[in-house]
């Protein structure tokens, strides 16, 4: 597995090294719900499964099994920065951006950062057919 990062990425991280005092590490899907999402960790221990596949800024890029054979040789990802926020423990999100994965060959400065989807009309409300189980029936919700 392949990993190279975007010039914004280095900066973002060169400046969360003047802010963070301990070590810091980029691991590769390890998120519950955001699976393949990287993350930036200070002082993290990666896990059993997770094996280094490159270096950012002097920061170590770990990722596990499961994703590396799922970029096998050279094949890879490139790790950039956007500036929208969601819930995070990743540290550069106190800088108020988030590390993403792209594709190898996609550049963030010409193309489009969200999909357009075409307005669709409201969906008629649908009816409620059935009934629910006994069990659901008795059911009292305090």
């Amino acid at each position: 597995m392949h990993v190279t990062a975007t010039d914004r990425v280095e900066a973002v991280i060169e400046r969360v090294k003047q802010l963070r005092g301990g070590t810091l590490t980029i691991t590769i899907g390890t998120g519950c719900c955001e699976s393949t999402a990287p993350f930036l960790y200070e002082d993290f221990w990666p896990g059993p499964d997770q094996e280094q596949v490159g270096a950012v800024a002097g920061v170590a890029v770990f990722a596990p099994a499961y994703l590396r054979t799922s970029y096998p040789g050279d094949e890879g990802v490139v790790l950039d920065v956007i500036d929208e926020l969601g819930e995070s423990l990743s540290v550069e999100t106190e800088l108020g951006v988030r590390l993403v994965l792209r594709g190898a060959g996609f550049d963030s400065s010409i193309e489009a950062q969200a999909c357009a989807v075409p307005a669709a009309a409201p969906a008629a409300p649908r009816a409620v057919v059935g009934e629910p189980p006994e069990a659901l029936r008795r059911a009292r919700i305090r």
